[in-house]
């Protein structure tokens, strides 16, 4: 019998897949790979989507998503595991209003249900991610130091709530990513870690506009055209925000989808 709060590694896999490794193993992992900050070319952008992944790959969810704020500013979406999500979130933010927003405000974990009846909390954000097939969220700030710049976003798609293990996990998560936001602010001396969350959130307007010119130009869907991006700018060791900026000025293209298991250089 362990004190941990995380569940043991034969716990039953999340509908995401089974795992590769044990949970515990895979967790450890984790951490590690999110205290890994302390380099020159860091990319905000692709340390969050890889937040959003960690969170799908240790949680029994169906989906995440991750915003920041700037001090005094209004939270913003910064990573998304899929496009549904990224819909009700932006849905969210512009209602201003739900668990999410309330877990910011109030610095403080919220878990909410969402039925085929409307929460009379949260009308419209409830009616919204039900639609969207999602049977309830938790919200865990993300707080650095003594201020609160972001929020863990994690629906699930099965009944139930998270799982009391799965929240403290959730925690740590929330924790290490400020941790490492803090880390690479202070690595860099010129930064101050309102300049390091700005550039985190400026980041995603040219991301979505890369996704959206490939998503036309490939006639595919945003998700595979966002995994695609990221999948090119990883194999080519390139920072995904300065790909991104390349296809939408024109200076990139990325090959045909049928060319992707053998990636072909860069044209500029």
């Amino acid at each position: 019998m362990t004190n941990s709060p995380f569940p043991p590694p034969d716990d039953p896999p999340s509908p995401n897949g089974p795992p590769r490794l044990p949970r515990e193993a895979r967790i450890t992992a984790a951490l590690i790979d999110l205290a890994d900050t302390l380099v020159d070319d860091f990319d905000p952008a692709e340390f969050l989507y890889r937040v959003a992944e960690h969170c799908m790959d240790l949680l029994d969810i169906g989906d995440a998503g991750v915003m920041l704020a700037i001090p005094g500013g209004p939270l913003r979406l910064v990573a998304a595991s899929s496009e549904r999500v990224r819909l009700v979130e932006l849905f969210e933010l512009d209602a201003s209003e739900g668990p999410c927003c309330t877990a910011f405000d109030k610095a403080a974990p919220v878990d909410h249900p969402l039925n085929a009846a409307p929460s009379p909390r949260w009308p419209r954000f409830s009616a919204r991610a039900h639609r969207a097939g999602y049977t309830s969220v938790h919200a865990t700030p993300i707080r650095l130091r003594r201020d609160t710049i972001g929020v863990l976003n994690l629906f699930r798609r099965t009944p139930g709530p998270l799982l009391e293990a799965d929240r403290h996990l959730a925690r740590a998560l929330a924790d290490a990513t400020a941790i490492s936001l803090l880390q690479q602010t202070t690595f860099d001396e010129h930064r101050t870690v309102r300049a390091q969350l700005e550039k985190a959130l400026d980041t995603r307007t040219v991301i979505e506009q890369a996704k959206g010119f490939l998503t036309a130009r490939h006639e595919t869907d945003p998700d595979t055209a966002f995994h695609r991006l990221r999948a090119h700018a990883r194999h080519h060791h390139l920072r995904l925000i300065d790909l991104a900026g390349d296809i939408v000025d024109g200076t990139t293209t990325l090959p045909p989808p049928d060319t992707d298991k053998a990636p072909a250089p860069l044209e500029t």
